[in-house]
């Protein structure tokens, strides 16, 4: 039998709610979602480390195979573009159209707009976050499609030795750099070179988990201790306003929770992992990170800010409402035409991850999860 691994789209599933919850707290005030989740940004690095952790693992499965470039850059494409290119249009086509204002909007925060097909917005648009509605949450699929143009090629052709060097130098390099660019007035958040670590954490648990090695459920104290200091010092760095080194921190708790959610054997932590609705969360987390503040945007003009009790569960039941929507009539039904990612798997015991981070069970059911963005 062969299904997603519930853990991981789970994982992806509180990503997404710390996005959602982070890029909402000023809506409502009275909540004090500002104070609750302030650091909930942290969760697109836990996206990073999850979107490096399956693209390197598919990457590795699939090193040899003969159409190794094409599967994976169609499977990409047909993942990535029939929603983000519907995105565009709805942007750039049909909101300026709604009125001048509008556009105004629009093309003042998001321009150029020809950077947004390109994937460039997180380097040619001067605040990318600020970019109108939706389009202010891109800047990190920009960075993942660039990492997506280099690193198959690196795999392909460097040993996994060679793979594992470069990625623990990109590490330990990752908060150098940041300093260094911090010291002279660069942006540090959307800044590609500066969100290197956390892909590359997620590929070196890749390549650890395939590693012919002791059984990798045996550092799961480890990991725990790792997650129980990096989160609070990631959090007291980002009040310091040392986000130079923040990034390694959260990168660092991100991959020691993906460890444990893959490894870790206490029930609390499998029963929550596999509940149902943070599942279907993370399932559609691509449409509900893309989409979530269109809702939230039209309701800004009906004051749901008097009544944040009443609105905050109805605009999250219709980003859910959207983001199901798109991934039932599109997303899903575009997956199934691209190319299978199977291959020969790879032993990690006692959990063996193969191909799409799959886990196969002591009772010999494989789990496959394939890779979205996030």
């Amino acid at each position: 039998m062969t299904r997603r691994i519930p853990q991981l789209d789970a994982v992806r599933g509180i990503a997404i709610l710390l996005v959602m919850l982070h890029n909402q707290r000023e809506t409502f005030p009275s909540l004090h979602l500002d104070r609750l989740f302030a650091n909930g940004w942290m969760g697109v690095d836990l996206f990073f480390v999850l979107s490096g952790f399956l693209i390197t693992g598919i990457l590795i499965d699939t090193k040899h195979a003969d159409n190794y470039f094409g599967n994976f850059y169609a499977r990409r494409c047909l993942r990535i573009w029939p929603l983000y290119g519907a995105l565009l249009v709805f942007m750039f086509a049909v909101v300026p159209r709604l009125g001048a204002a509008e556009a105004r909007t629009v093309f003042e925060k998001s321009s150029p707009w020809w950077a947004y097909p390109l994937f460039l917005q997180n380097v040619l648009v001067p605040v990318p976050t600020s970019a109108a509605g939706p389009l202010a949450v891109t800047w990190s699929l920009a960075i993942e499609e660039q990492f997506y143009l280099v690193w198959p090629f690196v795999v392909r052709f460097l040993s996994r030795a060679a793979v594992r060097r470069l990625a623990v130098t990109v590490i330990c390099l990752s908060p150098l750099v940041r300093l260094y660019l911090s010291s002279h007035g660069v942006d540090l958040y959307t800044n590609v070179f500066c969100r290197l670590d956390g892909l590359m954490a997620g590929a070196l648990l890749a390549l650890f988990v395939r590693a012919d090695a002791p059984a990798p459920s045996r550092f799961t104290r480890l990991a725990w201790g790792s997650l129980a200091v990096a989160v609070p010092l990631a959090c007291a760095a980002e009040a310091a306003g040392s986000r130079w080194i923040v990034f390694s921190l959260s990168a660092a708790a991100s991959t020691a929770f993906i460890y444990l959610a893959l490894f870790s054997d206490h029930r609390w932590l499998r029963r929550a992992l596999t509940n149902r609705a943070l599942v279907y969360t993370g399932t559609i987390s691509y449409g509900l990170y893309l989409l979530h503040k269109i809702p939230f945007d039209a309701a800004k003009g009906f004051a749901a800010d008097r009544h944040p009790l009443i609105a905050l569960p109805i605009l999250f039941a219709a980003c859910y409402a959207i983001a199901a929507l798109s991934w039932i009539v599109m997303e899903r039904p575009l997956l199934r035409l691209g190319p299978s990612t199977a291959s020969t798997a790879s032993r990690a015991t006692p959990t063996s991850l193969s191909t799409s981070a799959s886990v196969t069970t002591s009772g010999g059911a494989k789990n496959r999860m394939s890779p979205c963005a996030g």
